[in-house]
């Protein structure tokens, strides 16, 4: 809601009260206006003149279950005759005052009291360009400041200038922003650090990094960019490259990993290639665990009762070629040794039993241990990768007596390469198939179908070639500023903590990728930050309703590393968050999450049924009903796709009683956000919970402008009901039916709202 002052707001209750508005049209450099009104008015020093023929209605408007916003706008018809402006047509002023691309602000009034004080601005925005006339009218559409403020991002490219040494590919092309925690993974026990060090590879995901020098001269390393902001957390352990669908690491002594700023040698390489199971030696309870990429499973164990020789084994899988074959090894997790040493070997053999032969022997130490198994490959397999064999760790003790037993946790294949320099990647342009549009001045349309946001791949003839060059990393993004702490806010994250809440992506965005005209980053005076800290902060964010979770359980990593829209951006994590974000009446930037149907207990605002004019009652439209939902997460960056997917269903919604529709309605989308199983599965549970059914919504007009403060996103209800008057057969209840905003048209006299229940 805006914030009217008590002054302003006790003269809008009485009935006699004689409200207008008054409009500023600012032109060249914003420090003049041009005032009009719809009759002459005079406010101290400023003149109003009464050109003003149709306001046309101040008009804003989100959809309910796309979380997106319209934008705000209005579009005002003003006399444009012979001497009726200074002596002149208005259009005459066109060539001296250039309005198009200027502010304008709009004023909620009333006969005595100051007409522009901004405890009654109603509206501010951009002038559009878009200015029409003839000889008796002008027309001039007024939209919010989101014209000004969205753009191209991300903001920050590779240039020349800064980059000299850069790949041709990369001039131009955008720095990445990442967000999130795509480090090592939690959720599969206690990962090797040392020895083979697989944490290496065991990590949640991979961030893109663009390169900005393809060999420095100085350190002999490819240098690369991970943002232009610097972030939480790079590791030089953690540096990839990406080819034939697999992000091959380099050798850490040859890296390097500071401030935003990653390097890497060119001739020292490994990937690792999970085992297959052999089909003979893969006895034994928990087998399966040792290649099952994760160290928390309950560890194989392979023993020798006695005398005599056991072993277990595991086939190498094919394996594209990708450079110049090195090495290979064997990388073990071992759990407990139990038992004294072997009399003969601990080992790892190309056959199986006392008699196959020894490739690498093992201390028998605990620990996490590799064997060099190179030449288990002929000169001629290595030249060409072909490395489809067998491989046997064998407890061998034909020589001695007493039990001995192994926990083997993990166990995978290290090749060692010098590549082929493959750091170049295509990059298709990915669009979501949805539509931005006004909202309608001449009533309300509800749409009859729900948009599918799913990605598509777009043909397009790019100016630039489609080809960048990237390395990876797998750390931790960016990392709140001090705007988090500043302006007394309290939401639970401090200055350099890792944002992984998707309530302040969008806000470091505002801050740090869009700008204003002059090209200066936004701050908090075009933030309505503690709308920012309602949704998101850690202690009651509504962010937690919607997922039915704590807020700081929600966490999501992501990378921004193509071009896009700024507020396709914003709305995809909308989307993904179940908010939506909107530019209100004051020029800032505002969110609204959609809380859980049973969270809502109270309303921003009551509205007394005996001050409206009910148009009609209604439901949302049959189409917007889905019981079949789908997520998919877990985007891998290098094949350019989710790999995971979680799902919801609800039965009654399918069904044929009086709450069914009897048919399968599907939802399917994209969450490149999320990485675990529990944030996706939490999506897909609110989306089923919000879209399972039909909600009521109400269409009412109010004759004055007593509430013309509220604005899209406000939580009501209603007092004083007609209850004569049902909601499809159920009584309104004003302490528990809760309505949204969803479209408000204002006059300087009244506004017409439509709202849609939101509480069960």
């Amino acid at each position: 809601m805006l914030s009217f002052n008590s002054t302003l707001t006790n003269k809008l209750k009485l009935r006699n009260a004689q409200t207008f508005w008054c409009l500023k049209l600012y032109y060249n450099d914003e420090s003049a206006f041009v005032g009009m009104s719809d009759t002459h008015r005079v406010d101290g020093s400023d003149i109003y003149y009464g050109l003003v023929t149709d306001w046309g209605g101040y008009s804003q408007g989100l959809d309910v279950f796309n979380f997106t916003t319209s934008i705000g706008n209005m579009s005002i018809k003003m006399v444009n005759s012979q001497k009726s402006f200074q002596d002149g047509r208005f259009s005459d002023q066109l060539a001296a005052k250039n309005f198009a691309n200027r502010k304008w602000e709009l004023f909620q009034c009333v006969h005595g009291l100051t007409f522009d004080t901004a405890a009654n601005m109603i509206g501010t925005g951009i002038i559009s360009g878009g200015i029409e006339y003839n000889r008796n009218e002008i027309a001039i559409q007024l939209l919010d400041m989101g014209s000004r403020y969205h753009n191209q991002i991300p903001y920050n490219t590779v240039t020349s200038g800064s980059y000299a040494n850069a790949p041709e590919n990369n001039i131009g092309k955008p720095i990445p922003m990442n967000y999130g925690d795509c480090h090592d993974k939690t959720d599969i026990g206690t990962i090797p650090t040392s020895g083979a060090e697989f944490d290496r590879y065991f990590t949640k995901g991979k961030f893109p990094a663009i390169i900005v020098d393809k060999f420095d001269e100085t350190n002999a390393r490819i240098e690369a960019l991970v943002d232009s902001q610097t972030p939480h957390t790079i590791d030089s352990k953690n540096i990839y490259m990406y080819d034939k669908n697999f992000f091959i690491i380099c050798e850490d002594a040859n890296t390097t990993a500071s401030g935003s700023t990653i390097t890497a040698k060119d001739m020292d390489w490994r990937v690792y290639v999970p085992l297959s199971p052999h089909n003979t030696y893969s006895g034994g309870t928990n087998y399966a665990n040792t290649f099952d990429n994760n160290f928390g499973t309950t560890a194989y164990r392979l023993s020798q009762t006695g005398a005599g020789a056991t072993s277990t084994g595991w086939r190498f899988p094919k394996v594209p070629q990708m450079g110049e074959f090195t090495a290979a090894k064997l990388l073990f997790a071992f759990g407990s040794f139990i038992g004294s040493a072997p009399n003969t070997n601990f080992r790892v053999a190309g056959g199986a039993g006392a008699g196959g032969s020894s490739i690498a022997t093992f201390t028998w130490d605990g620990g996490d241990q590799t064997a060099t198994v190179t030449s288990q490959f002929s000169d001629g397999e290595q030249a060409s990768w072909d490395v489809e064999d067998a491989i046997f760790l064998t407890i061998d003790n034909t020589s001695g007596s007493g039990n001995m037993a192994v926990d083997i946790d993990e166990v995978g294949l290290e090749i060692q390469f010098e590549p082929s320099q493959h750091f170049s990647k295509e990059i298709n342009e990915i669009f979501e198939s949805t539509e931005r549009r006004f909202n309608s001045h001449s009533g309300y349309i509800q749409k009859e179908t729900v948009d599918q946001q799913v990605r598509i791949v777009k043909t397009k003839t790019l100016r630039t070639p489609a080809n960048v060059d990237y390395l990876y990393f797998s750390g931790k993004g960016r990392k709140y500023g001090a705007w988090v702490d500043a302006d007394s806010r309290n939401n639970g994250y401090n200055e350099n903590d890792l944002i992984e809440n998707p309530i302040y992506m969008i806000e470091d965005c505002i801050r740090n990728e869009l700008k204003d005209h002059a090209g200066d980053a936004l701050t908090s005076s075009h933030i309505d930050y503690a709308s920012f800290d309602a949704s998101g902060n850690t202690t009651d964010g509504t962010l937690g309703d919607a997922f039915n979770d704590s807020v700081g359980d929600v966490e999501f990593a992501m990378s921004q590393y193509k071009f896009t829209d700024s507020q396709d951006f914003i709305e995809k994590l909308c989307r993904q968050s179940l908010s939506w974000v909107f530019i209100d009446a004051t020029g800032k930037f505002k969110i609204v999450t959609r809380r859980g149907a049973d969270n809502y207990s109270a309303e921003e605002q009551s509205i007394d049924y005996n001050d409206i004019t009910l148009d009609f009652i209604k439901k949302t439209p049959m189409n917007s009903v889905r019981n079949d939902f789908t997520i998919n997460y877990n985007f891998d960056v290098g094949q350019n796709q989710s790999m995971s997917q979680a799902t919801a269903t609800d039965s009654t919604s399918k069904g044929s009683t009086a709450a069914g529709f009897y048919q399968t309605l599907e939802f399917e989308m994209d969450s490149d956000g999320v990485l675990d199983s529990t944030t996706a599965t939490k999506l897909a549970e609110s989306y089923r919970d919000f879209m399972k059914q039909r909600w009521i919504t109400i269409m009412f007009d109010i004759p004055s402008a007593k509430y013309n403060h509220l604005e899209i996103g406000d939580i009501i209800n209603f007092d004083n009901w007609d209850s004569s008057i049902k909601l499809f057969g159920a009584a309104m209840d004003s302490s528990n039916n809760f309505f949204i905003i969803n479209s408000i048209n204002k006059r300087p006299n009244g506004c017409e709202i439509v709202c849609t229940e939101v509480s069960d």
